[in-house]
């Protein structure tokens, strides 16, 4: 990527929205961040010996929580290159143990770069809704993980159906067609695609609308980053209104929106269903 003080107001404006995120080093975190990563790993338990897969790392924010909080050893994968450059600066400024253990490469869900079996749990967060094969990459998800691991997602589902206007504005921001989807579309999806996925668990939380004041502390927080201030006023403007937009986007868009923990386990073979259960 160009250095950051030598981007022009022209230059910004034609960012694509991971690129952009990248350039302002936002954390781009999984819904629910730390409560979700916690949820997460006292859940599954992973330890010294576990690997873990973060497929759409995005800027490294689910890899290197992870890493915090377990002595696990974790890759990270996205298709963006500008992504993979900002998680690997962040993982630069981390202690020397985090760096031992986790890494950061670009990649595709749709071909991941690792063998089958391979991994005891993979965290696809909101990735996939991103993708416009989904079979496809669950698919693949399945082969790098070792029998009775796990997958775990953390998607974004609608609780009420939202502006059909609305939706057209968050797949043009994202560059992707966004799908109303509840969270039994996300379950069956990943259940019917392939036969070695049981449902283990499912987790559901609201998520909350931010106020006015909110927004506006917000973004001032990334005008104030260092490498910002550098910039020229055009640029610094430019960077104000395309994040002011893309958060009013996603704000009005949280009204609509729930997040589940979802977590399936790849069996080895078939077994009975249960019938005496709590729900």
């Amino acid at each position: 990527m160009k250095k950051y003080n030598k981007m022009t107001k022209k230059e910004i404006e034609n960012m694509s929205y991971t690129d952009f995120i990248a350039f302002i080093q936002e954390t781009n975190r999984c819904p629910g961040g730390k409560d979700t990563i916690r949820r997460i790993k006292n859940i599954i338990n992973p330890d010294k010996d576990s690997l873990i897969l973060d497929v759409g790392s995005n800027t490294g924010f689910n890899s290197l929580e992870l890493a915090h909080i377990t002595k696990s050893k974790i890759s990270g994968i996205d298709v963006s290159e500008s992504c993979v450059i900002e998680s690997n600066r962040k993982i630069s400024e981390d202690t020397d143990d985090v760096r031992n253990r986790v890494s950061f490469q670009t990649g595709s869900a749709y071909d991941i770069p690792f063998s089958e079996n391979n991994f005891d749990l993979i965290i696809a967060g909101g990735a996939t809704a991103f993708m416009s094969d989904k079979l496809k990459a669950i698919n693949e998800y399945v082969r790098v993980t070792k029998p009775w691991g796990y997958i775990c997602i953390t998607p974004l589902f609608y609780h009420s159906v939202p502006p059909t206007k609305l939706i057209r504005k968050i797949s043009d921001v994202l560059g992707v067609e966004i799908k109303v989807m509840k969270i039994d579309d996300w379950t069956n999806l990943f259940i019917k695609s392939n036969p070695k996925l049981e449902l283990y668990y499912v987790e559901k939380n609201k998520i909350r609308n931010r106020s006015s004041n909110d927004i506006t502390e917000y973004i001032n927080y990334f005008l104030n980053k260092p490498h910002i201030r550098k910039l020229d006023q055009e640029a610094k403007k430019a960077i104000m209104i395309k994040w002011k937009n893309y958060i009013k986007i996603f704000n009005e868009n949280h009204k609509f929106l729930s997040y589940g923990i979802i977590l399936f386990r790849k069996t080895n073979y078939e077994e009975e269903p249960e019938f005496f259960k709590v729900n």
